[in-house]
């Protein structure tokens, strides 16, 4: 079936659903039922889903001290238990991420990246010893695209700052990020309980067939005409091109390992203690360990900084790699796949800044003419095409 057709009728039974639910809706009792949102929850369903093999633990009240709307509706959470519960230790300071309105649902369901969080946080993420928030329950509707996981709530219980996506960071915090993606890299390398996983080139297609992903990248290009190198200016072909070329070689040439996704700075934090954690796992996928750390690296880092560390920093990265699980590659090809990888973060940007009328705004445009300078100059700075032959 074509994919926009089947959208629109996705879109049309989501729609019935969201309506339905403001005429009426059913409390979740039971952990089988998603709520409608992040705060539509009862202390049964909270008791369901946190006490699970604890003996006489119930959860007896909750409260939401606030929140924020997105691409999901975010809600914190501060819970309280019975003695059994208290005496287990069990979380009392979450986080909810849901998908509550239409738009959400039909996002994140179309683009298939409904069921990320829930896939790494309950998982994924208790084999790997890194620093990344705990998650303790996520679930999807897979008719009417209501989704909900809840999360520790890192702001509380590690003083985290978010990192805002252009800040300046420090060639520390830098190998700090590249550490704990070593440590997920090396924990999952060719496992086999990756293949519930989308690769970067099931991703490309599914936010593809939803919108015109290479006209928007064009637009985004000449949009962000003035921050581009020379060289590149005018070559949104030859760009996509690379882009296609570097989806490949991490679908389909590399080992195949556990990826963030969408792995630029804002999605980073820095805990109380100074630590460097990574958030946000909603584009979880596999695929080759260069697509996590050429994103990274190439839009985190300002160029004069990126040019004076990039190598040791890959250094740094595979001897950790290796060290975790992981077959790091010599160094020689580890720059090649680098350099080969650094096309889609550069289209995911374009085509962010290149959004059409009837696409939300993911980011300011500032952020995105930063970010697209910071990866436009390091494909000029290496000749990232001849690594990908266009």
């Amino acid at each position: 079936m074509n994919k926009k057709v089947w959208l629109a009728g996705r879109a049309a039974t989501v729609g019935a659903h969201v309506l339905s639910e403001k005429i009426r809706t059913v409390p979740p009792r039971a952990a089988a039922d998603v709520p409608t949102s992040g705060v539509a929850l009862t202390p049964e369903w909270l008791t369901a889903v946190l006490c699970r093999g604890v003996p006489g633990a119930k959860v007896v009240s909750w409260h939401s001290p606030g929140g924020s709307s997105g691409t999901s509706e975010r809600a914190a959470l501060r819970v309280v238990y019975n003695a059994a519960g208290r005496a287990a230790g069990l979380p009392t300071e979450l986080f909810t991420k849901s998908s509550a309105s239409f738009t959400q649902r039909l996002l994140l369901g179309g683009a298939d990246v409904l069921h990320g969080e829930t896939q790494f946080f309950l998982t994924f993420r208790p084999e790997v010893e890194m620093e990344a928030p705990r998650g303790y329950w996520g679930a999807v509707d897979e008719k009417s695209w209501r989704s909900i996981i809840v999360l520790e709530d890192i702001d509380a219980s590690k003083g985290a700052t978010f990192v805002h996506p252009t800040a300046p960071l420090t060639r520390g915090q830098v190998e700090d990020v590249l550490r704990n993606m070593a440590a997920y890299h090396g924990a999952w390398w060719g496992a086999p309980e990756l293949k519930v996983l989308k690769t970067p080139t099931d991703h490309y297609n599914n936010v593809a067939d939803m919108l015109d992903f290479e006209a928007r990248c064009k637009v985004g290009m000449e949009r962000a005409d003035a921050v581009i190198p020379a060289a590149l200016r005018g070559r949104a072909d030859r760009l996509w091109a690379g882009t296609k070329e570097g989806l490949r070689t991490c679908t389909d040439d590399l080992p195949t390992t556990l990826l963030h996704g969408d792995s630029h700075a804002g999605q980073t934090y820095i805990t109380a203690d100074g630590a460097m954690g990574i958030t946000d796992w909603q584009v979880v996928m596999r695929g080759g360990w260069s697509y996590d750390v050429a994103y990274f690296i190439s839009s985190a880092c300002r160029p004069e900084d990126r040019r004076a560390w990039e190598r040791d920093l890959l250094e740094h990265y595979l001897e950790h790699l290796a060290a975790a699980g992981g077959e790091a590659p010599d160094i020689d090809e580890a720059m090649l796949r680098y350099r080969q990888s650094l096309f889609y973060p550069l289209s995911a940007w374009t085509f962010t800044i290149g959004r059409a009328w009837y696409q939300p705004k993911m980011q300011p445009d500032e952020i995105s003419l930063a970010i697209i300078e910071r990866i436009a100059t390091a494909i000029d700075d290496l000749d990232a095409f001849a690594a990908v032959g266009v």
